[in-house]
């Protein structure tokens, strides 16, 4: 199962983003805990997509069994 991807915080002109290797996830957040509940949102959320993928592919598999 692939690893839920890195994220980090950055602060801008008063505000806060969460960013990913993949670019701007999210702008505009008005504090650090907003930001830091985005960024377990995010992860829970990657780890929800592997989840259903691993299934899809435990399902094809016992299909073609």
């Amino acid at each position: 199962m692939p690893a839920a991807p890195d994220f980090w915080i950055v602060r801008l002109d008063g505000a806060y983003a969460v960013r990913s290797a993949a670019g701007i996830e999210l702008e505009g957040i008005p504090c650090l805990g907003e930001a830091e509940s985005h960024i377990l949102d995010l992860k829970h959320a990657a780890q929800d997509d592997d989840a259903a993928l691993d299934d899809f592919e435990a399902q094809r598999l016992a299909e073609a069994a």
